[in-house]
């Protein structure tokens, strides 16, 4: 395999990873609702908790975007 072939493949799967935290976020909020709904109590609990699981995914797609910008001015 050439070295721009694997580059390019590089950058394909980090710009993948990227695309695959949005729903995975709109599946954590989309729960975290429906728990909400189910039960009404559990909000002030479940909420900072949601929080950090949401900024891990998201720490995700900046990890992505910064392998992908690297890999492609490398």
């Amino acid at each position: 395999m050439e070295v721009n072939t694997a580059k390019y493949l590089a950058a394909a799967a980090a710009l993948i990873a990227m695309i695959a935290t949005a729903p995975a976020e709109a599946y954590l909020v989309g729960k975290a609702f429906e728990a909400i709904g189910r039960n009404p109590k559990l909000e002030s609990s479940l909420f900072g908790k949601i929080i950090i699981a949401i900024a891990l995914v998201e720490s995700t797609a900046i990890y992505a975007l910064v392998a992908f910008f690297t890999i492609i001015n490398s």
